[in-house]
């Protein structure tokens, strides 16, 4: 299975690599565990003085903190990545005595100040040896939510909102993650979309599709319609 990066995950992965060049650098890797994505990297401090050119080490509780962070966010830690300066992206011995099974680890050799290689591997459950995994490179899903003139105020103006998301409910709370005065507007305190919100999925009232678990693929449409009604009492 491959481990699949945005492509701006690469690019700021080759950054701090050869940021860091002539010494190895370390960060975590987060996304999705269940579609086996990294999203976003989040750089540490190498802390080995003795040896920066070849070894990295993190402090535990330095790390303990970081991932709880991302777990907070939504995040899942994927695993880890490194740099080999002037050194293939294979792993080494030291490397595999210090993984774990179940998580991606991405080693960037830099020569010379440049990315030459960049692998991901998998340690094996007997620890014999460590497995390299494809890396594909591709961007996320993209949904396009229709926002109504009403609430266009909330949007920036946008008649239309370009969100990630693999069901109707995830779409929806990106938007109002990005547009946090919606969110009022088409959930109530029960967190549950007003009775006068439709959202339509293409042609398709959600209602009858699966409400906030109806599945989402590349290219899909959300439309937010408000029904309008009122009355004396």
């Amino acid at each position: 299975m491959a481990l699949i990066l945005d492509p701006g995950v690469l690019e700021r992965l080759h950054a701090h690599a050869t940021e860091g060049y002539p010494f190895e650098v370390v960060g975590l890797l987060a996304g999705s565990r269940a579609e086996h994505r990294v999203t976003r990297i989040v750089p540490l401090v190498n802390e080995r003085a003795d040896s920066p050119r070849n070894r990295y080490s993190v402090n535990g509780l330095v790390v303990l903190r970081a991932e709880e962070a991302l777990i907070a966010e939504g995040f899942d830690v994927l695993g880890t990545y490194h740099s080999h300066p002037d050194h293939p992206s294979r792993w080494s011995d030291f490397d595999r005595d210090h993984a774990l099974p179940n998580l991606s680890y991405i080693i960037v050799s830099v020569s010379n100040g440049h990315v030459a290689t960049t692998q991901s591997w998998r340690l094996r459950e007997d620890r014999s040896q460590m497995d390299e995994e494809p890396i594909q490179v591709e961007p996320p899903m993209s949904v396009n939510i229709q926002i109504p003139s009403a609430l266009r105020s909330f949007t920036d103006g946008q008649a239309a909102v370009s969100v990630a998301g693999e069901t109707a409910g995830a779409a929806l709370l990106a938007l109002t993650t990005s547009f946090p005065g919606l969110a009022r507007h088409l959930r109530g305190e029960d967190g549950q979309l007003r009775s006068f919100v439709n959202v339509y999925k293409n042609d398709e009232d959600i209602r009858f599709l699966g409400r906030d678990a109806t599945p989402l693929v590349d290219g899909d449409t959300l439309i937010i319609v408000p029904s309008i009604a009122g009355g004396a009492a």
